[in-house]
């Protein structure tokens, strides 16, 4: 429900309906990914960690990429990419 509000407040022109849409679409690709990667481990973006307090150490690959619905790039699409709980740190450390 988070996801649906950001992405109808984010959005113009499109209803909140098509927004619910949307947010279940990305968390159906979110996870679709994660288990081709066939990784159990806690995974955030490179922004969800720093907002955890983490930052991703430095030259780590993601442990796999999503293709999300975002109706603010001309595409509508975005990759994005998500690293596991092994590949970050402490914030300073």
């Amino acid at each position: 429900m988070h996801s649906a509000w950001s992405i109808y407040r984010k959005a113009e022109g499109i209803t909140f309906a098509a927004a619910l849409r949307m947010a279940w679409a990305n968390a159906r690709a979110y996870n679709e990914a994660k288990a081709a990667a066939g990784t159990a481990e806690v995974t955030h973006t490179w922004a969800g960690w720093k907002n955890l307090g983490y930052e991703v150490i430095h030259e780590s690959k993601a442990l796999f990429k999503a293709v999300l619905l975002d109706p603010t790039t001309k595409q509508g699409t975005r990759i994005t990419a998500y690293f596991g709980e092994s590949q970050v740190q402490p914030l300073g450390a």
